[in-house]
C-alpha cells in the first residue's frame, strides 16, 4: 500500500484536477524537529503518519473571510495546521465528551472533527466525532486507510464538486469503498446494511 505523501500527493492532484481552491490554501510542510516541539504542549507522541502528514502540509492556512467550502480537503472537513490541531485538543479535553488520547487532524469548522486515537492500544485508528452524536465510533483503521479511502472516492468520482462549486460525495458508495479498505470496522457495515 502506498505511504502517506503518495496518498496525499495523489488527493491533491485530483483536488486540482476538480480545481478546487484547497489546495490554494494548504500551508507548506513543517520540519519533524518542529511537529516535535509543538507536540511538546500536550501529553501526546506523534505518530509516523502524524509526522508524515505535517512534512507534507501543515494544514490550511487561517483564512479570514474564506467560505470553509473552499478549504474542504474532502467534503465538509478542513485540514487543521498542527498549531490549530493543538489548541483545539486543549480545548476539547477539558470537555467530557472528549477522550484525553483523540487528537484532532481535520475539522467541520462547527465541532465534528476526524481524530486520531493516540492510545498505545487503538495504533492510530481514525475516529468521528460529531456533535450531536452520542458514540464516537471508529471510521478508519489508520490516516493511512483513511487517505487511502479519499484517493479511491476521488479517482473513481465518488467526491466530486456540486453546482455550488463545493466538495460532495455519493456516500453510499464512499462507505463500499471505506468497508473494502477498512473491513474490520464496524460503521461501515451497519451504514451499508440501513442503505
Amino acid at each position: 500500500m502506498e505511504m502517506i505523501p503518495q496518498l496525499l500527493n495523489e488527493i491533491e492532484k485530483s483536488l486540482q484536477q476538480l480545481d478546487h481552491p484547497c489546495v490554494d490554501h494548504l500551508n507548506p510542510g513543517i520540519s519533524s524537529l518542529k511537529i516535535q516541539e509543538l507536540f511538546e504542549e500536550i501529553p501526546l507522541q506523534p505518530t509516523q503518519d502524524l509526522r508524515a502528514l505535517y512534512t507534507w502540509r501543515n494544514g490550511s492556512k487561517d483564512c479570514e473571510g474564506i467560505a470553509l467550502g473552499e478549504l474542504a480537503f474532502f467534503p465538509g472537513f478542513y485540514l487543521m495546521s498542527l498549531e490549530e490541531s493543538i489548541q483545539t485538543y486543549q480545548e476539547l479535553r477539558k470537555t467530557s465528551t472528549w477522550n484525553q488520547c483523540w487528537f484532532p487532524i481535520f475539522s467541520s469548522g462547527g465541532g465534528d472533527f476526524y481524530a486520531m486515537n493516540l492510545a498505545s492500544e487503538a495504533q492510530g485508528q481514525i475516529l468521528g466525532f460529531y456533535v450531536f452524536e452520542e458514540e464516537t465510533q471508529v471510521e478508519y483503521r489508520s490516516l493511512k486507510s483513511m487517505l487511502a479511502t479519499l484517493k479511491a472516492c476521488y479517482e473513481q468520482g465518488i467526491i466530486f464538486r456540486n453546482e455550488q462549486g463545493y466538495l460532495d460525495m455519493d456516500y453510499r458508495k464512499h462507505a463500499e469503498i471505506a468497508h473494502d479498505i477498512n473491513p474490520e470496522v464496524k460503521i461501515w457495515l451497519e451504514f451499508l446494511k440501513e442503505t
